[in-house]
Order: C-alpha cells, then sequence, then structure tokens
C-alpha cells in the first residue's frame, strides 16, 4: 500500500476540534499542495480566502451554521473562502470552451487541500451550506464571485479514523466492449 493510499485512507470530514490553534504555516502549505492539482488548459479558477484571525474565524463560523446543518463549526481555528473565478480558455481549444470545467477544477484542487492537511495532521471538513450573501459583505469578497465551498480546518479533538462505508467496486464498474 502506497503513502498516498494511507492518507486517503484517514483523510475523513472531521465535525470535532480540540483547541489547539492551526498554524498559519500550514494552512499555506495546504493551499500550496491544492494549487499541483491539475485545472482545465490550466486555468486555475480559484480563489483563496482565509480566516485565521480569531475574529474572523468566529464570523466565518456564524455565517457557516446552517438552520440544520453545521452546529458544530464554532469549534474549527481556521476557514479557507474558495471562490469560483473566471476561466478563459484559449481560443486554441475550441472544443474545450464548450464546457465549464471549473467544479471539476475545485474539486481536484480541494482534494489536493485536505490530503495535505491530514498529512499535516489536521481535520478538516468541506462545507456546502454556508451564508455567501453574510460572508461576501464581511470578509469584502467582490460581488461577482462565488463562493464554491468553504473548509473547516483544525486540529482533531480525537484520532479515531472511522470506518469508510463505500459501494462494492463491482457495482461502480462496467467494462466496456
Amino acid at each position: 500500500m502506497t503513502d498516498l493510499i494511507k492518507i486517503m485512507q484517514q483523510r475523513q470530514s472531521c465535525r470535532s476540534f480540540s483547541e489547539k490553534p492551526v498554524e498559519a504555516e500550514k494552512i499555506v502549505s495546504c493551499i500550496n499542495a491544492a494549487c499541483l492539482a491539475p485545472s482545465a488548459c490550466n486555468t486555475q479558477p480559484y480563489h483563496f480566502y482565509i480566516a485565521h484571525a480569531p475574529e474572523a474565524v468566529a464570523v466565518a463560523a456564524e455565517y457557516c451554521k446552517g438552520e440544520k446543518v453545521n452546529k458544530w463549526v464554532g469549534e474549527a481555528k481556521a476557514f479557507v473562502l474558495i471562490t469560483q473565478e473566471h476561466a478563459e480558455i484559449p481560443a486554441a481549444n475550441s472544443e474545450a470552451r464548450k464546457r465549464d470545467y471549473r467544479q471539476y477544477d475545485i474539486g481536484l484542487m480541494i482534494e489536493n487541500f485536505c490530503l495535505e492537511a491530514t498529512e499535516l495532521g489536521l481535520g478538516t471538513c468541506i462545507l456546502g451550506v454556508f451564508n455567501e450573501e453574510k460572508l461576501k459583505a464581511n470578509f469584502r469578497i467582490p460581488s461577482p464571485k462565488s463562493i464554491a465551498l468553504v473548509i473547516a480546518i483544525g486540529y482533531p479533538a480525537d484520532s479515531e479514523i472511522r470506518k469508510k462505508h463505500r459501494k462494492p467496486l463491482e457495482e461502480m464498474i462496467t467494462y466496456l466492449r
């Protein structure tokens, strides 16, 4: 088993964080790993906004709570807000210009981010529920930008790795003839 597979097996959504603050250098290391992900025509259609200072973390936590979800986000020690940016596919790639690849590119990038965080001993949870308008207003994110996802970050409160439940491969693979 490779080291990468071991990290993938350890990576899980963390919803309970310890009191230990997250070092800014580790967040930057995660972003560096994220930026190594491939993107369509190397457009890298994302930007990172880091809430690391306690006041910014409190604001991010407040606007990432839903009515019935994310009640635990106040435990996170940092947040990274990821905006989906404009992606200009070169004209030479006319076939590629017919599709919008940005969501795929963001997904690839976030996986790299989370795997690096796991390697560094951090826990992450990718949040899809948040009050985008209030986050944008409070952090002065320009209005035309769209927040794609938010990552809650911290040191896990416990070291238990939950068993992953995945569909059997037989249900997920079809060989083409």
